[in-house]
């Protein structure tokens, strides 16, 4: 189905309706963009631009497509979910759900198997440099559980092109998400700030509550305490119908501290906690597939110690030292049916030094930006079940390697080149498996597979004029086995993809008038994987080999007084033997319109999402069924006053969905919520 909006009705609702609160240029009374306009983002939404080098929107200065989601942006958006944050970004798809269970991430049609496994390491997470989500669990995936109010940027890198410095094989991207500091909410002098937010969802009947303490004693010292909770309901689509297994109880938690020892040596540590509560739903949280119901507990703790030593007297040493730890526990009790798969605790345990040094240099016209490093890591990953041993469908072990990665960005004039090296050796050892599991006989508890691989990629940028450039990029990655194929013969075989990127940016000012911007960027890739080990399904009836391509676009055009932003992307996907490969996901456009008014207190805009039908699929029916197009309209506004009785509080009110339109996304396997009011008020004191 597809609704037709009138655009001229749309930007006359603009001028009269709150819209989605997007950040907006910092001015003087005069409407001038002041110094401060280098650091700010003129929209909250994908494809918004910024001045000077910030990087923010639209990153023109770089050879990846790549988009960073600001704090700005993050408090605008009011999403309940990190979910819902990562499906706005062009070339992103959710897989299964928005909701924080189930919900994984697809990256240029590779990732999560729609409908049928959770996370895989072709798309890395990374959470304060913490890896995330390394291994699948048939149809459950935990990438998406940590709270939104926890981070303060999430940034995305569509492709492998920045990837070599956390895996070997995010052949689709990469997700860093940095969470908030003491310092973001301290103000010069001030050694105390408390900020408070609650807010409500209409769809779902959600609530929310978000603490945070920021404390620092004196110049050495801050830390910063979070707590939050989160509770929604389940959902009604555009018809009204209730979304079973959608609602979620979610509390979260977060405590960081800093310490300067000197001005060149600095201490970080932090540990964050979340948990998704669910009671009597679907094992596979997304489509109610199973008759099986579960009670589940789904939490992700979070830990760091890191040591920063960056001495002034030379710029070869910026040196950090960290040490983290991960824990992704889901606990699945059921009282339908008494097999290990339903009734198991599945658990991935990460612990990792990694030591990294970024030197800077000139050897006669060429500029250095050198970054090397190494890490040292072990994974164990169990799934003990009332039986003592690990599901059958989930066998266990421990993932132990030692990776070597090297960066060199080299300019030289209007040329930049960056070659990226990574090698890595893993072992992995099958523990406390049940053997024959269902006749088929496992490798015998302490049995170790080893593998080596030696991964890269070489990008180039050039700026013709100050203003247009091109660029590219050509990386060959290598996806290592993983234990859920411990018993399988792919646990001796590495998957293999070669990627290319070709792509032009623009960045002007002063284009149709003094003072505004025009941004753009396109990015063309093209994707060749073999040995796939991942979409087993399919590849016993296609074969192992998968042809993406695609194009992103993104531009931007700013003024002091409104800003106009679009975003586009397509993927196309086949199999070997010409078969449609059913992950690519639909092609969408969205375009933003905003407005900052009343010396910039009350922004307002209007986000207008599209997504085409796409029947370029063999599935018929669940997350990879074909998909109608659809047309879905947000709006929202935020007040922020700069003086009297409510200076330092902000009033935020959004509509997603505003014409309630009935639709699922592709690889969805259920319909999207329906209309969605949100309400929101913070203060800082």
């Amino acid at each position: 189905m597809i609704t037709h909006t009138s655009l001229r009705a749309l930007v006359t609702a603009l001028a009269v309706t709150p819209a989605f609160a997007l950040p907006s240029f910092a001015q003087d009374g005069t409407g001038t963009p002041t110094d401060s306009t280098t650091d700010s983002t003129y929209g909250a939404f994908i494809g918004t631009v910024t001045l000077g080098e910030s990087l923010r929107g639209i990153q023109t200065d770089t050879a990846t497509s790549e988009t960073e989601i600001s704090q700005e942006e993050l408090d605008a958006r009011q999403a309940s979910t990190l979910a819902e944050l990562l499906g706005t970004i062009p070339g992103v798809t959710l897989s299964n759900a928005a909701s924080p269970q189930g919900s994984s991430i697809n990256i240029r049609g590779l990732g999560a198997d729609a409908g049928t496994y959770g996370s895989n390491t072709k798309v890395s997470v990374v959470i304060d440099g913490v890896a995330k989500g390394q291994e699948e669990l048939y149809r459950q995936g935990s990438l998406l559980t940590m709270e939104p109010e926890l981070f303060k940027s999430v940034r995305v890198v569509r492709g492998p092109g920045e990837s070599f410095r956390f895996s070997s094989g995010a052949i689709g991207g990469t997700v860093e998400a940095t969470t908030k500091d003491a310092a973001d909410f301290l103000d010069d002098g001030d050694t105390f700030a408390l900020r408070q937010k609650l807010a409500y969802e209409s769809n779902g009947d959600g609530a929310l509550s978000s603490t945070i303490l920021a404390w620092a004693p004196d110049d050495k010292l801050d830390v910063l305490a979070f707590y939050g909770y989160r509770k929604n309901g389940d959902y009604t689509d555009g018809t009204g119908t209730e979304q079973a297994d959608t609602g979620f109880e979610l509390p979260s938690a977060m405590l960081k501290l800093k310490y300067h020892a000197t001005e060149e040596l600095s201490v970080t540590a932090s540990i964050s906690k979340s948990q998704n509560r669910l009671k009597d739903v679907s094992y596979d949280y997304i489509g109610s597939l199973f008759p099986v119901r579960v009670d589940a507990d789904i939490e992700d703790t979070t830990a760091l110690l890191a040591l920063g030593y960056n001495p002034f007297s030379t710029d070869l040493v910026n040196l950090t030292a960290k040490l983290t730890y991960s824990d992704e526990l889901i606990s699945n009790v059921s009282d339908t049916t008494s097999s290990d798969i339903y009734n198991a605790d599945n658990r991935t345990k990460g612990l990792a030094f990694t030591v990294e040094n970024t030197a800077l240099f000139a050897t006669g016209a060429v500029d250095h930006s050198v970054l090397t490093g190494i890490e040292i890591g072990k994974r164990t990953r169990s799934s003990i079940s009332d039986t003592g041993t690990n599901a059958g469908s989930t066998p266990g072990g421990t993932d132990e390697y030692v990776a070597l990665y090297a960066t060199d960005e080299m300019t030289f004039g209007a040329l930049t080149l960056t070659p990226q090296l990574r090698y890595e050796h893993q072992t992995l050892t099958s523990r406390d498996n049940e053997d024959p599991y269902r006749g088929v006989p496992g490798p015998a508890d302490g049995t170790s597979f080893k593998k080596d691989a030696l991964v890269g990629a070489f990008s180039a940028r050039y700026a013709v004029t100050d203003r247009f450039a091109v660029f590219g990029t050509l990386a060959y990655n290598e996806n290592l086995p993983i234990l859920d194929d411990l018993r399988s013969d792919l646990i001796t075989t590495s998957e293999k993809a070669t990627t290319v990127e070709v792509g032009a940016s623009y960045d002007a000012s002063d284009v149709f008038g003094a003072g505004d911007r025009l941004r753009a960027k396109l990015t063309g890739f093209k994707t060749h994987v073999w040995d796939n080990t991942t979409y087993t399904t399919a590849s016993f009836a296609y074969g192992d080999v998968i042809d993406l391509k695609g194009l992103e676009f993104e531009a931007s055009y700013a003024t002091a007084a409104y800003y106009v932003d679009f975003n586009a992307s397509m993927t196309r996907g086949e199999w070997g033997n010409g078969e449609d490969f059913n992950n690519a996901p639909a092609d969408t456009a969205q375009l933003t319109l905003g407005k900052r008014v009343f010396d910039n207190q009350l922004n307002l805009s209007t986000e207008i999402l599209h997504g085409w039908s796409n029947s370029r699929t063999t599935g018929t029916d669940g997350a990879t069924a074909p998909s109608d197009a659809y047309t879905t309209v947000g709006l929202s506004a935020a007040y922020i006053p700069n003086n009297g009785w409510a200076e330092g509080v902000e009033f935020r009110v959004s509509v997603d969905n505003l014409f309630d339109e009935d639709y699922r996304p592709y690889l969805s396997s259920r319909t999207a919520p329906g209309r969605n009011v949100t309400l929101s008020l913070t203060k800082t004191f």
